[in-house]
């Protein structure tokens, strides 16, 4: 099957009268702000629309509307709604997963690479830099009035992927959007701050311990560390929401692959993989998982230190071959 064009997403959108949105599980800023984005934009056209979690939503955001995103680990029923997964694959929303797939009617839409999967219309859009960037222009295509909430979350979600428009998909158009979507009153420095500069003690306590453990390889290209479960637990943080350690690993001014292994439960490793110039995608596809060329990750059951030791090693020959023929299993 085909993907679907934005347009044909727009038709269909335009003729179903109740929703659902959901994001994936531990939703991030462009997860909650496509969410959000569409919640607003739907029930501004006089829809009905309801938005779901598996995972509650961060406490460090202020954004509006984030109260009413229902937070609901399981025995999710669609019922007779059109469900809409943003951010993500439906096998990805978590523990809803299969009361997701069960819908009746379904719409995807995603930026990552990958296939297009399940759904009565699946738009992806790798090209883009963040799903909120797709939502910009559907809620545009939909003739939706733009307000300060759906500004808000856009907004914060385009910030988010592009790690403060910092990355290699930050470009004109990008910028453009995020100032159009200032122009409604936001205040950008507390977006920011709430993003990537909020974290509690703890947090700063178990950064400090795993930046002393950091190790590297191949020159310094090569840098990684290790979490445990029981580290989490010391400091009080919770694990699945902290994806985004793996960016202080790649500060190093040497890295070109920056890797975080996080045990989120025991024997639950979740590997994050960022790179400046090597494709980690591909790299994430091999050992199970996915995402983007430079921003990637995955999920494998088993020991922290073999998984980590195996996955390392992967990595050292893909830097030195640009090819993967291992397998972590």
């Amino acid at each position: 099957m085909i993907m679907n064009s934005l347009q044909e997403v727009v038709q269909y959108l335009r003729e179903q009268d109740d929703f659902i949105v959901v994001g994936h599980e531990n939703p991030d800023p462009d997860c909650l702000g496509s969410m959000l984005g569409l919640y607003f934009g739907l029930t501004g056209l006089g829809k009905t629309c309801r938005v779901v979690s598996a995972d509650r939503v961060p406490s460090d955001l202020s954004w509006p509307g984030l109260d009413l995103v229902e937070h609901i680990p399981e025995g999710f029923e669609p019922g007779e709604s059109c469900v809409i997964v943003v951010d993500c694959e439906p096998d990805r929303t978590g523990s809803i997963s299969e009361g997701v797939k069960s819908a009746k009617r379904l719409v995807n839409i995603d930026h990552h690479q990958r296939g297009r999967g399940i759904g009565d219309i699946v738009y992806v859009e790798p090209s883009e830099a963040a799903t909120c960037m797709i939502i910009y222009r559907l809620l545009l295509d939909l003739d939706v009035v733009f307000d300060q909430r759906i500004a808000t979350a856009l907004y914060g979600g385009i910030l988010g992927d592009t790690g403060g428009f910092r990355h290699t998909n930050t470009n004109s158009e990008v910028l453009y959007i995020a100032g159009k979507l200032l122009e409604f009153g936001l205040n950008p420095a507390l977006i920011a701050r709430e993003i990537f500069s909020s974290q509690p003690l703890g947090f700063l306590r178990l950064l400090g311990v795993a930046l002393s453990n950091l190790q590297t390889s191949q020159d310094g290209q090569l840098v990684w560390m290790t979490v445990s479960y029981e580290q989490f637990c010391d400091f009080g943080v919770d694990p699945k929401s902290s994806d985004h350690l793996v960016s202080f690993a790649r500060m190093l001014d040497t890295s070109e692959i920056a890797i975080v292994f996080r045990e989120t439960s025991p024997g639950e490793i979740r590997v994050g993989l960022r790179a400046n110039h090597a494709d980690v995608g591909s790299l994430a596809r091999h050992i199970g998982g996915g995402g983007h060329k430079l921003a990637s990750g995955a999920t494998i059951l088993g020991d922290l230190q073999e998984v980590s030791t195996k996955v390392v090693e992967i990595a050292e020959h893909f830097l030195t071959t640009g090819e993967v023929n291992e397998r972590c299993s």
